[in-house]
């Protein structure tokens, strides 16, 4: 199932028909977006740009990069169709740009409205973070409306970008200390045709290595998780638009890293609460993963370029893990809290406190105050939810396209109507429910074929004698109203042991999904002590094991375990936390 490096010769509209992603796309659009919308207008973020045209006259409201949060919202806006939500925001925006192309409301020269001097310290401003999400949000805009309005400014911005920072005489060779708007540029640059942007992109990724150390040849996935991925996507953007073999190994090595050593069972990145970073190969703490929303959105985006440059299908595999599990986990089942960080496992209620705690340790009081772990209506730091936002107004783009061949190639074989590239073609199917899939084309090339993506997790053959566990297998549909069975059981699936705690462990999977056992499904058990024999049934695989009575926190090796079967019952892993707090389980003892 490859499409040259070059990617899809045509884009498919995916009408999504399902029971996971079609009412959650619905009630993004109808609800998510006005919510999150308020809730940035509640907390000064547009009006942050109306007081430098004299519409508000507040101070500058929240932190210095919360631009990046609106634009991340209009992005999604505009993927969802809410021109309705935001035109007014588009127009406000605009509105405030420089005469000289830059933009930013926190930063600038107007002093008159309290603005701080641009461009002074970029190790903290995350000026051109910002810039790099406006123009994301400007493509968007322009694709989805057919305006021009955002895509021209951000045409002044970029050019204003060219003409401030670069490696050339006269130049600030300084680069943003957050990445963003490298794979901003090279996207900016594909667009337009202008080649500039894209040499600017170029120059940005590797003055970021610079910065660090490293090289094209040596950077590693490492680091803050969000930045990280942010880079290894914009490498991609650039190995994608130049074909430099040196560029496409370097963003293929990050992809490997990323999904053999750095990524849990649910897709979700990042290890290591200090300093929000991915962790050492195999660091995938449970209890206290970070696993920021952030970084699975990047992680979604950055495993769909890998597909585009090399046709790796453990990227098809590792789009499918995240869409059904870390990034619908994000929002909350009613569309309006969310998830910043993802545990992967939550003990007992206990109460914390800390009687040293400092106004200025905020990752303290981040842990202080998510834990026991929750959903959230607001975040001070409001990243997590317009970013999660614009890709669930983007799913039904990784459900399929259509190859330079013009063969049409079927991701997710969710229930929907794909048209494009001369398709026109239903998918009937209850997944991820089960894998039972119809294909009925009502049109297409002649001489073409469907081919539909066997995923690893399908327990069956489909006709044909695929056998089972090829990741890279494929059924061919040659016919109209053709069935094939990529059924599942459930499944239990185990880690590298090099992952600390993971040794002797197992985790539910049921079809793309995973599963795990909430505390209010369990009164009165404590999750840390089940135990699961993978043989047995799942209504039977589970039973505690018993601490004797006095046995102190360590002692001498005793007797064999004695285990007691308790029945427990499992629910994805995506819906945990939408009914309180509580305790949470996914990966079990194995007896």
């Amino acid at each position: 199932m490859r499409p040259p490096a070059s990617g899809p010769a045509e884009t498919v509209r995916a009408e999504l028909r399902d029971d996971f992603w079609a009412p959650r796309q619905v009630q993004h659009a109808e609800h998510t977006l006005a919510v999150l919308l308020d809730r940035l207008e509640s907390h000064g973020v547009v009006d942050n740009f109306r007081r430098l045209t004299g519409r508000a006259r507040a101070s500058h409201a929240g932190l210095w990069f919360t631009d990046s949060d609106l634009y991340k919202w209009m992005e999604a806006a505009a993927c969802a169709g809410r021109f309705d939500l935001l035109d007014p925001v588009v127009d406000d925006v605009v509105a405030a740009q420089h005469p000289d192309g830059y933009l930013h409301s926190f930063y600038g020269t107007r002093t008159a409205v309290g603005q701080q001097p641009r461009w002074g310290d970029l190790a903290v401003s995350h000026e051109m973070y910002c810039a790099g999400h406006f123009l994301e949000a400007a493509l968007a805009h322009e694709g989805a409306s057919g305006s021009s309005v955002m895509l021209e400014a951000a045409v002044r911005l970029a050019e204003h970008l060219c003409a401030t920072f670069g490696p050339g005489t006269g130049l600030d060779h300084r680069v943003d200390n957050h990445p963003e708007i490298e794979l901003a540029m090279a996207r900016l640059g594909a667009r337009t045709g202008e080649r500039r942007y894209l040499d600017f992109a170029r120059w940005a990724v590797l003055a970021q290595l610079h910065g660090a150390g490293l090289s094209i040849d040596t950077v590693d996935l490492s680091g803050h998780a969000v930045r990280a991925l942010y880079l290894a996507s914009a490498i991609a953007e650039v190995a994608l638009a130049t074909g430099d073999h040196e560029w496409v190994d370097s963003a293929a090595r990050l992809f490997d890293t990323m999904v053999m050593q750095r990524s849990y069972p649910t897709g979700a990145v990042g290890g290591r609460w200090l300093g929000e970073a991915v962790g050492q190969p195999y660091e995938l703490p449970e209890a206290m993963a970070y696993a920021e929303s952030c970084a699975a959105v990047a992680a979604t985006q950055f495993s769909d370029r890998i597909w585009r440059l090399t046709a790796d299908t453990r990227s098809l595999e590792q789009i499918e893990t995240l869409l059904y599990n870390a990034v619908p986990c994000g929002v909350g089942a009613g569309g309006d809290t969310w998830f910043y960080s993802q545990p992967q496992a939550v003990g007992p209620d206990a109460i914390e406190t800390n009687p040293w705690l400092e106004a200025f340790d905020f990752g303290q009081l981040m842990l202080l105050d998510w834990f026991p772990p929750r959903r959230h209506g607001w975040f001070d730091v409001t990243c997590c939810p317009p970013n999660l936002a614009r890709l669930f107004a983007t799913v039904d783009r990784y459900v399929a396209e259509v190859s330079s061949t013009g063969d049409l190639l079927i991701h997710l074989p969710v229930a929907a109507r794909l048209t494009g590239g001369g398709w026109d073609v239903e998918v009937s199917s209850s997944y991820p429910d089960s894998g039972a899939v119809k294909i009925r084309v009502l049109s297409g090339p002649l001489g073409r074929a469907v081919r539909v993506r066997r995923p690893r997790w399908a327990t069956r053959s489909p006709s044909g004698g695929t056998p089972a566990g090829d990741a890279d297998a494929v059924h061919v549909v040659v016919g109209d109203g053709e069935s094939l069975d990529l059924s599942f059981e459930p499944a239990w699936w185990e880690t590298d042991p090099r992952v600390e705690g993971a040794a002797g462990t197992v985790f539910l999977r049921c079809g793309p999904r995973l599963h795990c056992v909430e505390g209010i499904d369990a009164p009165g058990i404590d999750l840390r002590l089940l135990t699961v024999d993978p043989i047995q049934p799942l209504d039977s695989a589970f039973a505690l094991v018993v601490v004797p009575s006095g046995s102190g926190l360590h002692g001498p090796l005793g007797s064999s375990p004695v285990f007691e079967p308790v029945h427990v019952a499992t629910i994805p892993y995506h819906a945990w936390g939408n009914r309180g707090a509580t305790s949470m389980r996914m990966r079990f003892r194995r007896r």
